[in-house]
């Protein structure tokens, strides 16, 4: 037998040794119960707790992990590595799953693919809490709120199936120092003569005084989140933030026992640029507030930015998609806390509506106060 063979035997070995973990009560397998919040078996009861140690969640140095990557295997963690063909998100689930609905797109033309890659090991994971009965009750609530949201929605979307699936993020820290000047501008009404129907009437109206303002700023970003996936927008997972971060314990594969998990797809480097903008927008604003006045102009920031650390969370995530009106519409939970958010078609006749009776009403307003 060939060194290759052996090595895939063995790989295989492992596999099932960690998908097929078996109960120790009754040899059934276990899986991840995120209403119970603990490792079960469904067949005998038997259930294990939790290990809610952090001592693995730590900082690790961004240059470092950028000129030398350490290497993780989605498959030493008993996962299999998929890649959609539609939409080319890549993701793990159980060996035993030959097809998998994406829960990206709801495609069901998944196929295995074999990774040449190398990945940093996540550092830690939140565990489910959210079960699916409760992320489709939440669903239902979800979708009936919105006033500009069309009468027949709530009770014509149909969902499709849901996805539980740990999403991989990154975090990262930065110690940053920034240098700003700008002009704030504080506003003042005077009153002014004008014509107005042939009369000559005061009228209102609103000045600014510029103001010169330089300083420095000193800021530290803890735990910037960004998603770590190329198939799920950062707008979608902003929309079910915040996750409490200070939950998260070690990264044990045992909590991914019959659940999906994708494995991440945006480099760390990559990621830390997205983190950049999310902290240069941040600063931003910290800025012209200590420019200060009613509004800023000729903004202008230097910062520079030191001890930038990062770290691999799993977070868990409820993907799912709806149909209305022919038309596929995408929404999350976030796993942890129950929040939802994504898309919702509106119903133009509302808004018209709204429209013209606002603009009705400042009609009104104009004409009663020209003929008083």
């Amino acid at each position: 037998m060939s060194d290759e063979n052996l090595d895939a035997i063995q790989s295989e070995v492992a596999l099932n040794k960690v998908l097929a973990l078996p109960c120790p009560s009754c040899a059934g397998k276990l899986n991840y119960s995120a209403e119970k919040k603990t490792i079960l078996c469904q067949h005998c009861g038997y259930s294990e707790p939790i290990n809610e140690a952090r001592d693995r969640v730590i900082e690790h140095c961004l240059d470092e992990a950028i000129t030398s990557l350490p290497t993780h295997s989605p498959e030493d963690e008993g996962q299999k590595v998929f890649d959609c063909n539609n939409c080319g998100a890549k993701f793990s689930v159980d060996s035993n799953k030959v097809k998998v609905d994406c829960g990206f797109c709801g495609s069901k033309n998944v196929n295995l693919e074999a990774f040449e890659h190398n990945f940093i090991e996540p550092m830690g994971i939140i565990p489910f809490s959210t079960p699916k009965e409760k992320a489709g009750e939440l669903f239902s609530e979800w979708i009936k709120e919105g006033w500009f949201r069309p009468n027949k929605l709530k009770r014509l979307a149909e969902m499709g199936d849901i996805h539980g699936i740990y999403i991989p993020f990154w975090t990262y820290d930065a110690q940053t120092e920034s240098k700003y000047s700008g002009e704030a501008g504080h506003h003042y009404y005077t009153n002014k003569m004008v014509s107005q129907n042939g009369q000559m009437v005061s009228q209102r109206v609103k000045q600014t005084r510029w103001v010169h303002r330089s300083g420095h700023l000193s800021h530290f970003f803890d735990d910037v989140l960004v998603v770590a996936s190329s198939g799920v927008k950062q707008e979608l997972m902003d929309k079910i933030s915040p996750f409490k971060l200070s939950d998260v314990i070690n990264y044990d594969p045992k909590l991914m026992l019959g659940w999906e998990a994708e494995i991440y797809s945006v480099e760390v480097d990559a990621g830390y640029k997205e983190a950049d903008k999310i902290m240069d927008q941040r600063i931003r604003h910290l800025a012209k507030a200590k420019i200060g006045g009613d509004e800023q102009r000729h903004v202008v920031i230097h910062t520079d930015k030191y001890c930038q650390t990062f770290k691999l969370v799993m977070l868990p995530v409820w993907l799912c998609s709806y149909l209305y009106q022919n038309k596929l519409y995408q929404f999350s939970i976030n796993g942890q806390t129950g929040k939802v958010g994504g898309d919702k078609p509106l119903s133009w006749v509302k808004i018209v509506f709204f429209v013209l009776m606002i603009a009705a009403i400042i009609g009104a307003i104009v004409y009663f106060t020209q003929k008083s």
